[in-house]
């Protein structure tokens, strides 16, 4: 162990010695001493100098009294901005400021939103109003070339189209419009509890230390109440070409009325307005002005002709087929007025037309009740005349002597199958003398008398006899 810290001479291996060979010998015979590690540490102790731990010591107090000065001049600038933003920091009035900057934004946010909610409905409200008046005004300007039900129908339409969009709107604004004043109203009680001084403290405070973030929020302001200036004045630009496009529209609509309303006016006048005269007629015939159109071609499907109500068993066959004659013109008369119904005419055929199916309906109707009274006194004149040639005196008696020397005879029941359409003999009597003789023939319904001459022991009188309403005839054997 003494010689521990002796670095022996020899320590050649032999397989190191087996590659270097005449390398070693040489460094060999070079080396005669040992290193001894004392000696040689205790010759490095003489080398120490005094000047390198003068300047080793020079460096520490030049770091320590750069410490030193660096931290006093922290300190002191550290003392001068305290008045400024110890309290504030001290307080979390930038927090605050912050917070309350960002309920403020969202309140207004909310106002805007409010507000453009309430203009967009305010125009759709409006958009519906015109579509409404427009489609009003459009429907006046073709009322006097429209039936009047049409008219009131598509009036109805449009009312309940205008009140359906209306409902819509309401539906579609009013939820969302609500929702936005509960926001209004949550962020203004959260902007009222924050504290006003507080608030004025860090806005001051923030207003001394940030003036470059003020000056951009200003700017943004300025910006965005430039940029809503402009949208509103586009808005109230959209409003009034609005009001302009429709009342350009109702000046163009009433134009072209204007024009074919004139060419209307010809083709289909106020004829009961420019005549008293017709409209009394048509008055008498129990269609007042400003009747429905419906009405009155409700009123002319209701007229009727019955020949039952003319008519019975015991009519005669003629005035039974001029009854049925009349009741199938009446109907095919109608059938031709229908073919005016849906024509628009408003003015004229619209109250003249069914005018003139009632004056003829009721022309008909008192001819009709004419020949049925007429009917009835032939009846009572029959059985009187039966009556006064129920001796079998006569076979007849003359009815007319107005187409002489023609007559129109009433001829007995009991005697008419003796007469037919060639004639036979008969004489005209006085009383009970014979006064003149003729021919009794049928024609149709009737028997006329014909060729009256006198009798031969009336021949010689002068001037011959000349029968009377009442005479009566008596036929005279065929020779």
């Amino acid at each position: 162990m003494d010689n521990a810290n002796e670095i022996s001479a020899d320590f050649t291996h032999k397989e190191v010695a087996l590659f270097l060979g005449d390398e070693l010998k040489n460094q060999d015979e070079q080396q005669d001493a040992t290193y001894d590690l004392v000696e040689e540490y205790a010759k490095t102790a003489k080398n120490k100098k005094k000047f390198v731990w003068i300047l080793l010591g020079i460096c520490v107090f030049i770091v320590t009294a750069g410490t030193f000065v660096t931290a006093a001049l922290v300190s002191k600038s550290n003392h001068r901005i305290t008045i400024n933003i110890d309290s504030f920091d001290d307080l979390n009035l930038r927090s605050l400021l912050n917070s309350a900057g960002r309920v403020q934004n969202l309140y207004e946010t909310a106002v805007k939103n409010k507000q453009t909610l309430e203009e967009n409905r305010d125009d759709e409200l409006t958009q519906a109003e015109q579509t409404r008046e427009n489609a009003l005004f459009t429907l006046e300007s073709v009322a006097s070339v429209a039936t009047r039900d049409s008219i009131n129908e598509r009036k109805i339409k449009i009312e309940l189209d205008y009140n359906t969009e209306i409902a819509r709107i309401k539906q579609e604004y009013e939820p969302k419009i609500a929702e936005s004043e509960l926001e209004i109203q949550k962020y203004k009680t959260q902007v009222d509890s924050y504290d006003k001084n507080r608030l004025s403290e860090a806005q001051g405070a923030e207003s001394s230390l940030d003036s470059t973030k003020q000056l951009h929020d200003i700017e943004m302001k300025t910006q965005a109440e430039r940029y809503e200036k402009k949208i509103r004045k586009l808005r109230q630009q959209l409003v009034a070409q609005q009001i302009k496009a429709a009342q350009d529209q109702k000046n163009a609509v009433e134009e072209v009325r204007s024009i074919y309303q004139a060419k209307i006016d010809l083709l289909d006048p106020k004829a009961r307005e420019q005549s008293s005269e017709q409209n009394k007629i048509i008055l008498d015939a129990g269609i007042k002005n400003q009747t429905a159109s419906s009405t009155l071609w409700h009123s002319v499907e209701t007229l009727d002709f019955s020949t039952n109500d003319y008519t019975d068993a015991s009519s005669s066959p003629q005035f039974l087929a001029s009854v049925q004659k009349a009741a199938g013109e009446l109907s095919e008369l109608r059938t031709l007025a229908y073919r005016f119904k849906p024509i628009p005419m408003e003015n004229s055929i619209k109250d003249y037309v069914p005018a003139m199916m009632h004056q003829t309906y009721q022309i008909a109707s008192d001819l009709a009740k004419s020949g049925k009274n007429l009917q009835t006194e032939l009846k009572e004149f029959e059985s009187l005349a039966e009556a006064l040639l129920s001796d079998r005196t006569a076979d007849g008696i003359i009815l007319n002597t107005k187409n002489a020397p023609s007559f129109t005879v009433y001829l007995a029941n009991f005697s008419q199958s003796k007469v037919d359409e060639i004639g036979v003999p008969v004489q005209i009597l006085s009383g009970n003398r014979a006064v003149a003789e003729g021919t009794l023939a049928k024609s149709g319904e009737k028997f006329i008398l014909t060729q009256t001459l006198p009798p031969a022991d009336e021949k010689a009188k002068n001037p011959p006899y000349q029968p009377i309403v009442g005479d009566k005839l008596k036929i005279l054997p065929v020779k």
